[in-house]
């Protein structure tokens, strides 16, 4: 059996961490002893990831922030579990890690994981910046770095990223998991009040400036008063930060705060919106609502473009004018060819995003990395 530590900068709600809940959901636990180390805290899916069966360790780190404690914390919990293969999941995490295995007696094999896009780093904070560039540095030390997009694997390359070390392992859905859920349109409808013949454009993120919701929101309001803005994700709340949003749609926003499972949401959708403007490398929730069959619309950054498939529904970050003139677009089809862009969405992440294949490709990962020590 393989000893694998799996450490990641927090176990909150998040692209990165359900990636490794549905990763460690699937591996085979015979071949694969996992244990899961996280550098701030326990999050939401800390506990659920103790219910598996799987020990988790939380460091009390500092967020951003990468402190020599925390080094010696970690290398106390490496020395203790003698792993066979790493995998760190973030930025942030993949220093720790590296930091802290040069502190160790044995090197063991090392795979970083890289789920950011960088169409321009100035949008991020500046400590995440120094991290970054020192992630450039260090990369040839690691054995091995995923990556979720090929837009990011280019992106990080420009930098000065080791272009050899780098490995496209794309995210993956359960089709069998997510899928349409029957009545949703009309629970959802008679949970928000709204007419039958609303249309309901919905975005499931946390609220950040790096997801727009935003621009999401001034293009809905240019659009036809029937179109509705539902809004998921922490922050998402009633009385939470978009509330802000209010004011540009009377009426016509609702925010449901956090969801779990997704599917009845986004089921009930007649459009799902990625607004984001920067950071994304392969946008789960945009996967998830293909799955749902749900017509698609987003922002080009990293890899949403080429999971979405269909250029005409691909819109510049920032451009609120052809966000809402895609939307006006998506309302004006007649029922039956919505239906037929969303059955061409689902078939397409069946074909092509398997939660199967990502699981068979970390591990064969794993497997070759301990091979290797």
């Amino acid at each position: 059996m393989i000893r694998i530590v799996h450490i990641i900068n927090n176990l909150e709600t998040g692209g990165s961490e359900m990636t490794l809940f549905r990763l460690l959901k699937e591996i085979d636990r015979e071949k694969f002893e996992p244990l899961v180390i996280s550098l701030v805290g326990m999050g939401t899916l800390g506990p659920q990831i103790r219910d598996m069966g799987i020990e988790v360790v939380v460091l009390g780190a500092t967020r951003r922030r990468i402190e020599l404690g925390t080094l010696f914390r970690l290398r106390r919990e490496l020395k203790r579990f003698k792993p066979q293969v790493m995998q760190s999941w973030m930025y942030h995490s993949n220093l720790a890690a590296m930091l802290a295995r040069l502190l160790m007696p044995a090197r063991v094999p090392l795979a970083w994981n890289i789920r950011h896009s960088l169409h321009d780093i100035s949008f991020e904070p500046w400590m995440t910046r120094q991290v970054i560039r020192a992630g450039a540095q260090t990369a040839r030390w690691a054995q091995s770095i995923v990556s979720n997009s090929a837009t990011s694997i280019e992106q990080h390359e420009a930098i000065g990223y080791c272009s050899s070390r780098f490995q496209l392992i794309a995210n993956g859905i359960n089709p069998e998991e997510v899928h349409r859920v029957p009545g949703a349109s009309l629970q959802l409808r008679e949970e928000l009040g709204v007419d039958q013949d609303a249309f309901l454009v919905g975005s499931a993120a946390r609220w950040h400036p790096m997801k727009d919701q935003a621009m999401l929101a001034k293009a809905v309001a240019m659009t036809d008063p029937r179109v509705h803005l539902v809004l998921c994700g922490p922050g998402c709340e009633s009385g939470g930060k978009a509330e802000i949003l209010r004011e540009h749609l009377p009426g016509r926003l609702h925010l449901l705060g956090e969801r779990r499972p997704l599917s009845r949401v986004l089921s009930g959708l007649d459009c799902f919106a990625v607004s984001s403007k920067w950071g994304e490398a392969f946008p789960n929730v945009l996967a998830e609502a293909m799955a749902c069959q749900v017509p698609c619309i987003t922002t080009d950054i990293g890899d949403a473009a080429i999971i979405l498939g269909d250029p005409s529904r691909v819109i510049r970050p920032e451009d609120f004018k052809a966000m809402s003139n895609a939307l006006s677009a998506l309302l004006d089809l007649p029922p039956e060819d919505r239906v037929l862009l969303g059955s061409t969405n689902r078939e397409r992440i069946v074909q092509n995003y398997q939660l199967a294949d990502m699981v068979d490709r970390y591990e064969a990962l794993w497997e070759s990395l301990a091979v290797a020590m």
